[in-house]
């Protein structure tokens, strides 16, 4: 979808015309009752006395056309005092109490209200109302998508040939998938390919008495017996163990009567199962056989398949003797006038069902007994079935392009229909659980269908790779397979290669750490405390709304940014509208209730935006945006313009920011701060754009390109301002907080030009990635997230500022815990309910106490209420796996450093024996260490220096070499080329407070390091006094989370 055409607002005409005939219209199940607001357990107010959400469908399923007709009346022939056309909220409650009745409480119409009113004009006229509500009602359907194509995964697979059969095997946790040209491929849980077997391979599997040109017209997989049992155009039936270390044949039935087409098997007790195929003559086979068929034909060799009187053939399985001398039967019954293309049997039904493409006995029912044969004829015959489970329906699909439900008790007509495919149904597979009918036609569309309701739930194309292109055009009858595959809850389409599309909500059923919000990495997750309610972004361009107080999904839209991947996202002030950047040349503001688009502003240049911010200067208000071309954007925000440009840009030059901008801050009443990947932070004068101070901290450029990196900052807030500078009261001092990748928070005075403080956060080796600062009403906390999942929350005493010059105690640590397996993305803070916000790259959304409590994540599938504290979902299992490991880690590494400290003691007391001493030390206590290393230094030297002297003794001439004067830097260099420039020097940065920089160097205890001027008494005159001891643990090294 293009970000220009698709984002215009629709007309007042269009959407008046939309409202009538998208919404008036009775949906199919009219009949049903539409749930009341007060049918919720919580109540339409929960306990606190705060309203709950109110979509649209809670509005719309009290309007009927009279309703609007009146609406519309009263819309026209309003008018307020100034002659303005539109209702003020007072009138907006009247209106609707008087049309919608008592159905909507108070609450419920304020909140709709400020909804519609996203402009925040106080207004709402009737364009407004009709372009909500038909955004409302067309969005609405795409909420009922159960399979999101936007992230369908494909595979590439060793095929060469249509895919015929694919089947998961549960015992061994793998699928299984087999090529008509005779490729069995074996793929993981995850689908990747672990093992192939080519059963045209003479040489690999031993002597067959297939045909090597032989196609395989269809599979199936006895899980019970762990064997492989495929059909093929040659009129044979073969039985292949495939699991085991060689791969081979194990049975074989040829000379069949005619060429099998479709084959299924079923259980009739422990020790006996059966095989089903129908044939191009109409036939059902039935072939029955026990334990001992398979283990007389496994131990059978394999010459014995090319004996004439060891092959099994239906003439020696159809005599009386035959289950008693080979362990199987066989009989066959014509059902069908054509070719029976499909049979299958159902445990549910007790029978088996088979189709065919004429129109007398198009489908077939049959039980195992031979007793009942039941026949429906269809128009243009069936080409593909399948059995619904709730509600118990057969389903059927063929060339008439209708969908037909049957009741298999009574077959004298359908019970229901479906219509809307153009071209012939192929496939059709069922989701038992949520009762969805999946459907294939000919022209690569897929459907899905409800069974309860009879309606169409989401239509989408599946993907035309270039070998079905070709494949097609040579073999134009052959069509993809469809299968839903229930385990993982993702539906599985294979021509050539294998497409997985993921059901939405599966993540849910799955339980445990495969529960996510987003299906792609979550951008952002905000609390909107106007609506209480959460919005979040997703990089695959998927907005959502989620109601915090149980958890689920309340509305949603995708495709923001049309192809490009969604990067940045906030709030405007009156928390009405969302903004959104991506990494085309665009940002948008929406509705975020119904998904409209309000404003398109246009960037200079189509690069990523990395963060957004809405600011208010005197009467106007005007949205900020940095990102990857090192520029500060600066709109206006004018209701007026729905294409909107920059009215100023910022560039830092050569002076300023030398790569890409991560973060923006503002500061009443004209500061801007901004911070860069190689570890700038720039303090701007937004009236007049003067670059007023250029931050950095002083070790930046000893640290690695990824440790420079400042990947948020904010200003602290002091006397008279809140967080989001809402203050304008005067103060001593700015101060701003930054968060680093190499795991530092770091505090500046703005006004003096100088980093104050720095702490290092403790988890080894993980930097951070966001921070939030919150107020929650009895003190300041600052909540930081890290790039491996931690999450940290600090005490903040913000008296300490202009009451002390020593802020050792600025932040305090109050908890840890481990949120999230990747980085986390956004930390936001849901005052009402002291509840904390995390969002991530693997997708999920969770809520967590201040104390670190898991409550749930958001899209589960079971809801939570957040004052129920037993309704709270248990820790998630990626989260205790990685606690498993880290302590597994910690275990390992403890082990490793008591080894390698007693390797270094055992070395050290070796040294020290080599040398006579007078003592002997004993003990692991810090000081005997000291000494002990003293000691073997003190011994290593006095041994170099016997060497020396014995080797100068033994020596003839005493000259004295140049090796013992010159030092390797003195030694001549051949082929350098030496710059005329001196060499450069590190740049010193004097505003630093020492203080703030060397407050974590206290390695050296004071008694340890001498007083200059002071003899060192000793009681051996000859003994050497070794150098200062390397710098102990506590030196200041790199510390990341």
């Amino acid at each position: 979808m293009d970000t220009d055409s698709a984002s215009q607002p629709p007309t007042p005409a269009a959407a008046a015309t939309t409202l009538a005939t998208t919404m008036i219209a009775p949906p199919a199940d009219s009949t049903s009752v539409a749930p009341s607001a007060f049918d919720d357990p919580y109540g339409a107010e929960d306990q606190q006395g705060k309203p709950s959400k109110t979509n649209n469908m809670d509005v719309q399923q009290y309007l009927n056309m009279s309703h609007y007709e009146q609406l519309m009346v009263m819309f026209q022939e309003h008018r307020n005092e100034d002659g303005s056309a539109g209702f003020d909220i007072d009138k907006f409650r009247e209106v609707f109490s008087t049309v919608v009745g008592d159905n909507l409480t108070h609450d419920q119409m304020t909140m709709l209200f400020m909804k519609i009113d996203a402009n925040s004009d106080g207004t709402v006229d009737w364009d407004e109302f009709t372009s909500y509500m038909v955004m409302g009602s067309l969005e609405d359907k795409e909420t009922h998508s159960v399979f999101d194509d936007r992230v369908k995964r494909h595979f590439g697979s060793p095929h060469r040939d249509v895919i015929k059969r694919v089947e998961y095997i549960p015992k061994e946790r793998k699928y299984i998938s087999i090529s008509r040209e005779g490729t069995i491929s074996l793929w993981s849980n995850s689908l990747r390919l672990q093992r192939l077997v080519h059963l045209h391979d003479p040489g690999a599997h031993g002597s067959l008495s297939t045909r090597k040109s032989a196609w395989i017209s269809d599979a199936t997989y006895l899980s019970d017996w762990n064997k492989m049992v495929t059909v093929t155009d040659d009129r044979q039936l073969c039985i292949w163990d495939i699991l085991s270390i060689k791969p081979r044949q194990t049975a074989v039935i040829s000379q069949l009567e005619h060429n099998p087409l479709s084959i299924t098997h079923g259980h009739l007790d422990t020790d006996t199962s059966f095989l089903l195929w129908g044939d191009d003559g109409g036939y059902i086979n039935h072939l029955t056989f026990t334990k001992k068929f398979l283990l007389e034909s496994e131990h059978a060799p394999s010459s014995a398949f090319s004996s004439s009187e060891a092959v099994l053939t239906p003439t020696k399985l159809s005599k009386r003797d035959a289950q008693k001398r080979h362990g199987a039967s066989m009989y066959r019954k014509k059902v069908h006038n054509d070719w029976c293309v499909s049979v299958k049997y159902f445990e549910e039904l007790t029978c088996f069902v088979s189709c065919a493409g004429s129109e007398s006995k198009s489908l077939c029912f049959g039980d195992l007994e031979r007793k009942v044969w039941r026949s429906v004829s269809v128009n243009k015959g069936v080409k593909c079935f399948e059995f619904c489970r709730r509600p118990s329906f057969l389903v059927t699909g063929g060339r008439d392009k209708v969908i037909r439900l049957w009741n298999p008790y009574v077959l004298s007509k359908p019970a229901g229909s479906l219509t809307g495919h153009n071209a012939c149904i192929t496939c059709i597979t069922v989701n038992h659980d949520e009762g969805h009918i999946i459907s294939y036609s000919e022209d690569k569309v897929i459907k899905v269908w409800s069974a309860r309701s009879l309606t169409q739930l989401q239509t989408f194309s599946s993907p035309i790779s270039s070998s079905s292109i070709l494949h097609s055009s040579f073999y134009p009858d052959e069509t993809p397979l469809l299968v839903y595959d229930d385990h993982n809850n993702q539906l599985i389409l294979g021509d050539i290669k294998l497409s997985i599309y993921p059901l939405y909500k599966s993540k849910s059923k799955r339980g445990g750490g495969g529960e996510r919000s987003h299906h792609a990495s979550v951008v952002a997750a905000l609390y909107n405390e106007e609506f209480n309610q959460v919005v979040s972004c997703g990089t695959d361009g998927s907005v959502g709304v989620w109601d915090l107080e149980r958890g689920e999904r309340g509305f949603g839209y995708g495709n923001a940014h049309g192809s490009f991947e969604l990067t940045a996202m906030c709030f405007d002030l009156s928390r009405r509208r969302l903004i959104t950047g991506s990494r085309d040349a665009h940002l948008k503001m929406w509705n975020f209730n119904n998904g409209q688009p309000l404003r398109n502003l246009h960037k200079p240049s189509p690069t990523e935006t990395t963060d957004i911010i809405y600011i208010e200067m005197g009467t106007n208000k005007y949205i900020l945006s940095v990102g990857w071309d090192r520029r500060v954007v600066i709109w206006l925000d004018d209701p007026k313009d729905f294409d909107a440009h920059p009215i100023r840009i910022m560039e830092s030059g050569h002076k300023g920011h030398q790569d890409d901008i991560t973060s923006v801050a503002f500061c009443p009443p004209a500061m801007v701060c901004t911070a860069s990947v190689d570890g700038t932070i720039v303090v701007w004068s937004l009236e007049s754009g003067y670059i007023k101070h250029v931050l950095r901290e002083p070790f930046l450029e000893l640290r690695s390109k990824e440790e420079k990196s400042v990947e948020k900052v904010f200003f602290l807030p002091q006397t008279g301002m809140t967080v989001d500078g809402g203050g304008t009261g005067a103060r001593k001092g700015c101060w701003v907080v930054s968060c680093h990748a190499d795991g530092n928070v770091r505090v500046w005075d703005v006004g003096e030009g100088t980093m104050v403080y720095e702490m290092a956060l403790g988890v080894t080796e993980e930097g951070l990635s966001t921070m939030e600062l919150v107020n929650k009403g009895e003190g300041w906390i600052l909540v930081v997230g890290g790039i491996r999942g931690h999450l940290k929350v600090l005490d903040v005493n913000m008296d300490i500022i202009h009451s002390s010059n020593d802020l050792t105690d600025l932040f305090k640590p109050a908890h840890a815990w481990r949120a999230h397996t990747q980085c986390i993305t956004s930390v936001s803070y849901a005052k009402p309910h002291s509840t904390l916000l995390t969002s991530s790259k693997d997708g999920a959304i969770r809520v967590w106490t201040l104390s670190g409590t898991y409550i749930g994540t958001f899209g589960q599938s079971t809801p939570w209420h957040i004052l129920a504290p037993s309704t709270y979902a248990p820790l998630p299992d990626d989260l205790r796996q990685a606690s498993k490991l880290e302590e597994q880690r910690e275990r390992i590494m403890q082990r490793h450093q008591e080894s390698l400290k007693k390797s270094v003691i055992d070395t050290w007391r070796g040294l020290a024996r080599d040398v006579d001493v007078a003592e002997d030390v004993q003990g692991e206590s810090e000081e005997t260490m000291k000494r002990l290393r003293v000691r073997a230094l003190r011994a290593k030297v006095v041994k170099k220096m016997c060497e020396v002297y014995r080797k100068r003794m033994s020596a003839v001439d005493w000259t004295i070499t140049p090796d013992l004067t010159s030092s390797s830097e003195d030694k001549p260099e051949f082929f350098r080329l030496k710059s005329s420039r001196p060499p450069s020097r590190l740049r010193t940065y004097p505003n630093v407070r020492y203080e703030a920089v060397y407050h974590l160097l206290d390695c050296h205890p004071l008694e340890d390091v001498p007083k200059p001027g002071a003899r060192k008494t000793t009681s051996h005159s000859h003994r050497v006094e070794v150098g200062t001891p390397p710098l102990s643990a506590g030196t200041r090294r790199e510390r990341r989370w």
